[in-house]
């Protein structure tokens, strides 16, 4: 499997793609199977999104990296795939991260998993690869960080997602893995230069984790550390036996191995979000996407022969109040207002939409419908100072109730609809729920059960 080969598929086969659920403002594959954000990262005026991709089929494959460049985190161009698995016994590329080099900001690294499974047999290690222009990557020919460096820390069958940080002077790789007694765990390591590196210390965090910790990200929001992850095979009373992703807020200090956590939680409580990832921009801003699906979820745009599968979530500014994270939708979106109304207690609305709901202790419940049979609808509700979302009425994907564990005095809600989509904040992003809806209608009935004050933006990419 080469890059030239990958590209050429997409090229020639990018007209069978069915439009009917492809979203406008987040961002998608060109064709094919989308999985995790990786490489996050504001290089050369762009922001630069980089992700788990299967060229091939709408179905998970031989991971490569694929590649979305924006200007604003809106509008998305398709570059040439970053990095393909190129080697008889390499079967993919895994997610990982992105640096800019401490010296030579022309310099851009991508950090990834060279996973093998030959015989039987599964390893992965953790590659590099630089590029002078951010579209072009060389691959290190030999793993920067091997199964001799891994074993003795790791189980080296499920070691990966490598996430760099540059402290003080020296380059830091987190690695999501498990202990030998199958405990999910976090491994650090470092190196001056990237030339070579050596085990420097790991992340346990008892009763956290399930059997994998992968896809770590570590970031500053304002005085706190922000670590996500996610973990496979979380039993949690929210979701019972789901992978999830979490946070962990405190002072985390790495060069210096204390580790002080004041919170951790669900970073998203909806039905389809996993894997987030964070980069700093050129304004200071912390900004999260992450992937908006979920593994085990009915997988529709395959099943419908849509020849493209997957989505990230609309980026959120990350901060920190009271050692709780807030989400937050990016001011950007705003430019792509077309109008606005006022919510009435029944109408018709495009699929691309920002909706606000004022503040409120008085109990509703919101419908998203479909134009053409109203029994298609996804719930939202608040009563009895309890948020709920309901998507048992889907007739395409069926998704449960989730209640909120949180008590609201009042609320006050913010919707983003993006055709499949829907992203719910809560009172300023103190939480939200994310799921994906497949509709069959051209536009969304938008009904509540009373008055509720409001303005509905369209919104037009």
């Amino acid at each position: 499997m080469t890059i030239y080969k990958a590209d050429k598929f997409i090229s020639e086969n990018k007209h069978l793609i069915i439009e009917d659920y492809r979203l406008v403002f987040h961002g998608m594959p060109e064709f094919g199977w989308m999985n995790d954000p990786n490489g996050l990262v504001f290089y050369e005026d762009n922001y630069h999104i980089f992700y788990q991709h299967y060229p091939y089929d709408s179905v998970w494959g031989p991971m490569h990296w694929g590649h979305l460049v924006s200007k604003d985190m809106i509008k998305f161009e398709y570059m040439p795939i970053a990095l393909a698995p190129d080697k008889d016994d390499e079967t993919g590329c895994f997610s990982g991260g992105a640096i800019v080099d401490s010296k030579n900001k022309k310099l851009l690294h991508l950090f990834y998993t060279k996973h093998y499974e030959k015989d039987g047999i599964k390893l992965e290690t953790q590659g590099l690869a630089s590029s002078l222009d951010g579209i072009n990557f060389i691959k290190y020919d030999k793993p920067i960080i091997d199964e001799k460096l891994q074993k003795p820390h790791t189980f080296c069958g499920d070691v990966r997602d490598p996430s760099p940080v540059f402290i003080n002077g020296k380059y830091y790789i987190i690695l999501g893995t498990k202990s030998k007694d199958n405990k999910g765990k976090f491994a650090i390591y470092s190196s001056p230069d990237l030339s070579s590196f050596e085990y420097h210390d790991e992340i346990i965090v008892e009763g956290l984790f399930g059997n994998m910790g992968e896809c770590p990200d570590l970031s500053e929001v304002g005085n706190k550390e922000v670590f996500l992850y996610s973990q496979i095979k979380y039993d949690a009373k929210l979701k019972k036996n789901r992978n999830t992703s979490h946070v962990i807020i405190g002072d985390i200090d790495i060069e210096n191995k204390t580790y002080h956590i004041d919170q951790n939680d669900f970073v998203d409580k909806g039905h389809h979000f996993y894997a987030p990832q964070t980069l700093v921009d050129n304004k200071g801003r912390v900004i999260m996407i992450a992937w908006m699906e979920m593994w085990g979820e009915k997988q529709v745009t395959h099943e419908l022969g849509h020849n493209w599968m997957g989505a990230t979530t609309f980026p959120r500014v990350l901060s920190v109040e009271d050692n709780h994270l807030y989400q937050w939708p990016i001011k950007e979106l705003e430019n792509y207002y077309m109008n606005s109304k006022k919510i009435i207690q029944k109408q018709v609305i495009k699929k691309q939409t920002d909706i606000y709901i004022t503040k409120t202790s008085s109990d509703y419940t919101l419908k998203v419908k479909s134009t053409t049979n109203e029994n298609d609808y996804f719930e939202i509700g608040y009563h009895n100072n309890q948020f709920y979302i309901d998507g048992s009425k889907l007739l395409i994907n069926k998704l449960c109730k989730i209640e909120s564990n949180i008590t609201y005095n009042e609320i006050e809600l913010r919707i983003l609809l993006d055709t499949s989509s829907i992203e719910i904040f809560i009172n300023n992003g103190f939480e939200v729920f994310t799921s994906r809806i497949y509709i069959d209608s051209n536009n969304y009935i938008l009904e509540s059960s009373t008055m509720i004050d409001g303005v509905i933006n369209t919104i037009e990419v």
